[in-house]
């Protein structure tokens, strides 16, 4: 999958994230990680591909339980586990 089409997804999963603002901060947190992710994408040197790594790893933990709820960001987030093992 091509940068542009990571950021392509990551902006569809933000924008997905914008409706469930209201249900908490960990949306808060999602949209910011995501937000951070895209940054790394967009200029993927060794220490932002770590960072988003760590981000991607964190976020997996975190949407286990609502997956259901939000599979276009989980969709999202198997996309970038799978560019950030990549070298």
């Amino acid at each position: 999958m091509s940068n542009e089409e990571l950021v392509k997804c990551i902006q569809d999963a933000i924008d997905l994230l914008e409706n469930y603002r209201m249900f908490g901060p960990i949306v808060e947190e999602g949209i910011a990680a995501f937000t951070k992710i895209n940054t790394c994408v967009i200029d993927p040197t060794p220490e932002a591909r770590k960072e988003a790594k760590a981000l991607i790893s964190e976020m997996q933990s975190q949407i286990g339980p609502y997956k259901g709820m939000v599979p276009q960001v989980a969709v999202a987030l198997e996309k970038l586990e799978k560019w950030s093992k990549e070298e």
